[in-house]
């Protein structure tokens, strides 16, 4: 929440709030020894429950479980989110925001033209790497086994990353290029034992993923290596430049031909498009290896309203069309299928058959979005029962009614009645029923009609927060208060801790996610400002409750000794519980064992399950001796 605006700004228009004043406006206080107390605004009571800590410029509200800080607040009374409760109490104070939205958009513009600087600085560097001696092999097999020629793999700006683990990293030192970009791209990275970087593509021919303005915004990579182990594919990981679900490989190229064909070919592979392209069809586009998104979706609206689906004919390829027909057709786009013989994709297609044929191909195979589903339910058996034909039926209604032609839409559905020989009232009233029912779960099961799936695991949403949970969590947050000694340690032995309650472990995992973001920066985090920003509801209310109840400093201004004792008595108590959370999974299993014992009555069972007693507590015991030895350790070192 707190990332999309300046955390300057925040700041100040924290400092410059007194929550005692802002709750004022909403509440009658009444004082109450350090605090303030009133009626919750959150519910109906009539004893005063609702109390407000000017020291901590927190509140928390007994009956109704609420707690937070003057933005949560706001946010609570005005129905309004974290940004426009810190535009609300700007306002408020008089507080210019205009000043930090300028310069969050200069910094931002800034950071996004050196990014695009070093993506370029890439693409240039793999371009040369291919045409020149180092990939060689990469060159033949772009020009041999895949039949490409040199226009061709200069248009689409194609590449080379050797079988090095440095070779972009040293011409990136060479040539001066911010690691941290290359780092944040995905270009490098960092070994997570020796802590030292790395190339990410490494024996990979690399394919350019442009905007459709044409700027490089990441890379896709295929190996040449045979080893099954080895990925096929690898892409740049998700970043602000490089959203893959916002994005349709060869786009820039074919955005024109689109437009004027009004028709686009949509394709799964990268090799599919640049096959297509050099055959003289360049209306085709890829969604990039993934399955069709929404927003894929709204950016073919813009240039067409017909798309010919076109992938892979197994499985997973028609599960896909399934899934994009809805997509497409709630775009106010017209799919049509073609289905390419045997184990064809429209590269291979080509290459062996050449254009004329596959021209052939897509004239006589092409079939509406309905023919399609149709055919696959029937390949798939679905309509072999009255049980999962109903499923299937409900399935092919619901993609009708994302039609927005009304006369479109009525056609279809008479198509349908044809087809399956079923009135169109009753389809009608299946069309209304799948349209208003939510997931449709006949999507899910094609290719497999198992009906014994396994049921969903319970979740642990509602899991009440253990004593060792709190205690954790208690020594965490106020060690925060004294610096980030405490941060600091969980943030290097993360792996140490199971946290069972998801709002003890949401709550940790942004504070320490938060620490990592703030790198080296001086002073101590901000935990009430970090609490307010924790996503889930449940969490912050948690977070906050343990904050209120802590202890208050008496001292205005602690000298560096009584912070140093507090910090050590914090780090003490964490520890400790740490230690607790590390050997509760134990306990519970011994307590489940000594249940089991006094309800056997068979005496192999009872063999096995006092062996098992034994087993768990020399685990207790040794586990037990571990962490207590690594405590002292630490404590002594401090």
């Amino acid at each position: 929440m707190a990332g999309m605006i300046p955390q300057q700004m925040i700041d100040e228009v924290r400092q410059s709030t007194d929550i005692v004043d802002i709750v004022s406006d909403y509440v009658k206080l009444q004082p109450s020894g350090k605090h303030f107390k009133a009626l919750s605004p959150f519910t109906q009571e009539k004893t005063p429950s609702f109390i407000v800590s000017p020291d901590r410029q927190i509140y928390k509200c007994f009956s109704s479980g609420k707690g937070g800080n003057v933005f949560t607040f706001v946010m609570e009374m005005e129905k309004v989110t974290f940004p426009e409760a810190v535009e609300i109490l700007a306002k408020r104070s008089g507080i210019d925001t205009g000043k930090y939205i300028r310069k969050r958009e200069e910094q931002d513009e800034k950071t996004e033209n050196s990014l695009l600087d070093t993506l370029r600085w890439a693409a240039r560097l793999f371009n040369r790497t291919l045409e020149s001696e180092a990939g060689r092999q990469a060159y033949a097999y772009l020009t041999g086994t895949r039949g490409l020629e040199a226009a061709t793999i200069r248009r689409f700006g194609l590449g080379f990353a050797p079988e090095s683990w440095e070779h972009l990293l040293r011409a990136a030192e060479e040539d001066k290029v911010p690691m941290e970009h290359l780092t944040g791209l995905g270009l490098l990275t960092r070994h997570p034992q020796r802590n030292t970087l790395y190339d990410t593509f490494r024996n990979r021919v690399i394919f350019p993923i442009l905007t459709i303005g044409g700027q490089v915004a990441g890379f896709g990579g295929r190996t040449l290596s045979h080893d099954p182990q080895t990925p096929k594919y690898i892409n740049s990981p998700e970043s602000a430049i490089f959203e893959k679900s916002k994005l349709l490989y060869g786009m820039h190229t074919a955005k024109n031909e689109i437009r004027r064909q009004e028709t686009a070919i949509l394709v799964e592979g990268y090799m599919d498009v640049i096959a297509l392209n050099q055959a003289g069809l360049t209306n085709a586009v890829a969604s990039c290896g993934t399955s069709l998104t929404r927003y894929q979706a709204t950016i073919l609206k813009r240039y067409t309203s017909r798309v010919l689906f076109l992938y892979d004919g197994d499985n997973a390829g028609k599960k896909s069309m399934l899934a994009g027909i809805d997509i497409l057709l709630s775009e106010r786009l017209t799919p049509w299928i073609v289905m390419l013989p045997g184990a064809e994709d429209p590269d291979s297609f080509i290459r062996n058959y050449g254009k004329e044929a596959f021209l052939e191909e897509l004239e006589s195979e092409k079939s509406s979005f309905q023919d399609f589903q149709l055919q696959c339910y029937r390949d798939s058996g679905f309509m072999d029962n009255p049980d999962t034909a109903s499923k299937a039926i409900s399935a092919m209604t619901r993609s009708i009614a994302l039609i927005a032609d009304p006369v479109q839409k009525e056609l279809y559905l008479e198509e349908l009645s044809k087809k399956i020989d079923l009135n169109r009232q009753t389809l009608r009233k299946v069309m209304t029923a799948s349209s208003t029912s939510g997931r449709d779960p006949s999507r899910e099961p094609y290719g497999s009609r198992k009906s014994d799936a396994a049921p969903e695991k319970p979740t642990s949403e509602n899991k009440p927060l253990s004593v060792p949970e709190r205690t954790f969590l208690e020594a965490l947050l106020e060690s925060t208060f004294y610096g980030n000694e405490v941060l600091d340690f969980a943030a290097s032995h993360e792996t140490m801790f199971h946290l069972d309650n998801p709002a003890a472990h949401a709550t940790f995992t942004h504070l320490v996610n938060r620490f990592r973001e703030m790198g080296d920066r001086d002073g101590h985090i901000d935990i009430t400002s970090e609490i307010s920003s924790i996503e889930t509801e449940e969490a912050r209310n948690i977070a906050f409750d343990i904050l209120f109840r802590l202890p208050v400093n008496e001292t205005t201004r602690p000298n560096p000794a009584e912070i140093e004792q507090h910090a050590r008595r914090c780090l003490s108590h964490f520890l400790v519980a740490v230690k607790t959370l590390m050997l509760e999974p134990l306990q519970k299993e011994k307590q489940a064992v000594l249940g089991q014992l006094q309800s056997s009555t068979e005496k192999p069972e009872q063999k096995q399950l006092f062996t098992r007693l034994h087993d768990l507590n020399n685990q207790l015991r040794t586990l037990d001796q571990e962490v207590s030895a690594s405590i002292s350790t630490i404590l002594g070192r401090e």
